[in-house]
């Protein structure tokens, strides 16, 4: 059954400044079977085309008939030709059709999740590293989709996604999941140390976070994923981050490393897409920690609309399902 079906159509007639209306109630398949023969002039032909008895179709045109008061076919032996009023109908039923197979094949997009909207909210990590291309390929291939992204801690992440504000959320993995969100993985980060340029680890193929512990650390802000990480990490091996200032963006705590004010753990992505133009050194951290799993969440897959489902399929790499394919015209054309 197409997804848009429609059983009845009420078309009113304006009467002058009475203000009364004329109500004819009918079904498209009556105004299918008008046009099959207007254009076959033959109610038998006609009725083989739409695989319905003769007397069904002719039952179908006579009550059509008497809704509008008038006849729509001259009858003849050879079969049946339009009345002036068969021939109104006909343009008027040419254009309604034309205007309810756009209609479908409009909302059809909606349904296929080819136009809408997906509301994603996603950690700095992944906002940085990743979505922008993942993002940027999915409106190349959806231009019609409106993509709402906004960057959040990923503890807000996962509440948001559970509150229903957002579709679907990024997060770090190393966060607990709270019950009500289901969790598919979506790329791996792994950590670096970012020293100043004559820092005595600068030229080393990695180092571990223990041995950095005594330097003076530019954090990101106490509640995001990656100092919970850290501080959860320096509490396991005994000791305390010294933390000499936070910043809000990864862009920030590279330069305050860049200008010699101690160091930063940040993803590798991130230092190679803001250090550039920065005289500082990455450094790989060799934790096995280090490595995290970034997750998407959602409430319930099965309940997302199909623009968020096709967004959710793209960004782990999946075919979209058959559900999210366009409906043909559900009437005939002109």
């Amino acid at each position: 059954m197409p997804p848009f079906a429609l059983r009845e159509l009420k078309v009113f007639e304006r009467v002058p400044p009475r203000g009364a209306w004329t109500l004819i109630r009918t079904d498209l398949t009556t105004l299918r079977m008008f046009l099959a023969v207007y254009n076959l002039r033959n109610l038998t032909k006609a009725a083989e085309r739409e695989h319905i008895a003769p007397s069904a179709i002719s039952k179908r045109l006579q009550d059509l008939e008497f809704e509008l008061g008038t006849p729509l076919f001259y009858r003849h032996t050879r079969g049946v030709t339009p009345t002036p009023a068969g021939e109104v109908l006909a343009g008027h039923v040419y254009r309604l059709f034309d205007d309810v197979n756009l209609m479908s094949a409009e909302l059809s997009e909606y349904a296929s999740g080819v136009r809408g909207q997906v509301r994603i909210h996603a950690h700095t990590s992944a906002m940085v590293e990743f979505l922008p291309d993942d993002i940027a390929s999915f409106v190349q291939a959806f231009p019609e989709v409106r993509v709402a992204l906004r960057e959040e801690t990923s503890p807000n992440v996962l509440q948001s996604t559970l509150d229903g504000v957002a579709d679907l959320g990024i997060f770090a993995g190393n966060l607990p999941v709270p019950p009500g969100l289901q969790v598919r993985p979506y790329r791996q980060d792994r950590l670096a140390a970012v020293l100043p340029a004559n820092h005595a680890m600068g030229g080393r193929a990695s180092v571990t976070f223990s041995e950095i512990r005594d330097s003076d650390h530019i954090s990101l802000e106490s509640g995001s994923s990656l100092q919970v990480l850290l501080a959860r990490q320096a509490d396991s091996q005994g000791f305390e981050l010294n933390t000499r200032m936070e910043v809000t963006t990864f862009e920030s705590a590279l330069r305050m490393v860049d200008v010699g004010l101690g160091v930063a753990i940040v993803p590798e992505g991130v230092v190679r897409i803001y250090a550039g133009n920065l005289n500082v050194r990455a450094v790989p951290l060799e934790n096995d920690w280090a490595v995290r799993e970034l997750m998407v969440c959602v409430r319930d897959e099965e309940k997302l609309t199909a623009t968020a489902r096709l967004m959710l399929h793209h960004l782990l790499g999946e075919a979209a399902p058959r559900s999210c394919q366009k409906t043909k015209a559900l009437l005939p054309n002109r």
